[in-house]
């Protein structure tokens, strides 16, 4: 019986955590197409593989206890662990990165206050973008897509 118990609440956590993830794209998401409406620049459209990307790699900057751009190996590069991921048809990326924010405002808020975070935010060629966070590891991926900007992007998805 304990044992069926630990199962349940295995899951339970990992639907929770999957769930957490899903809305922290959602909130970012919105906060960077606002921060690009306010200035007339195309809103991103969200993208699962740019999400699995920058999750990734929060989780590799959490392991190493270091904020860094760069990995080992075939994940040494954004670009590379951006088509890793599944995104194919990329033209360019853009990395942010940031640790110790305790919360999406705040890490937006540094991002947008550093001019070389907000050219990325800002960047008119970017059509897609994903987030991801571990333990206070903040990153944004965004990506151009050789296929162009999709249609009917919603700044909140």
């Amino acid at each position: 019986m304990d044992f069926i118990k630990l199962c349940l609440l295995f899951f339970v956590i990992a639907y929770s955590y999957a769930l957490t993830l899903k809305q922290l794209n959602y909130q970012m998401i919105c906060l960077v197409n606002k921060e690009r409406g306010k200035r007339g620049v195309p809103y991103l459209a969200y993208s699962s593989q740019l999400a699995t990307s920058a999750q990734r790699h929060s989780e590799y900057q959490y392991k190493k206890r270091k904020m860094t751009h760069s990995e080992s190996g075939s994940y040494s590069t954004p670009m590379k662990r951006i088509k890793k991921a599944g995104f194919k048809n990329i033209r360019a990326c853009a990395e942010n990165v940031a640790h110790n924010q305790k919360n999406i405002q705040k890490v937006m808020k540094a991002w947008m206050n550093s001019s070389g975070h907000r050219k990325n935010i800002l960047n008119k060629r970017y059509t897609h973008f994903g987030a991801g966070v571990r333990n206070l590891y903040w990153t944004q991926n965004f990506a151009e897509s050789k296929n162009g900007r999709p249609r009917n992007v919603k700044k909140c998805p």
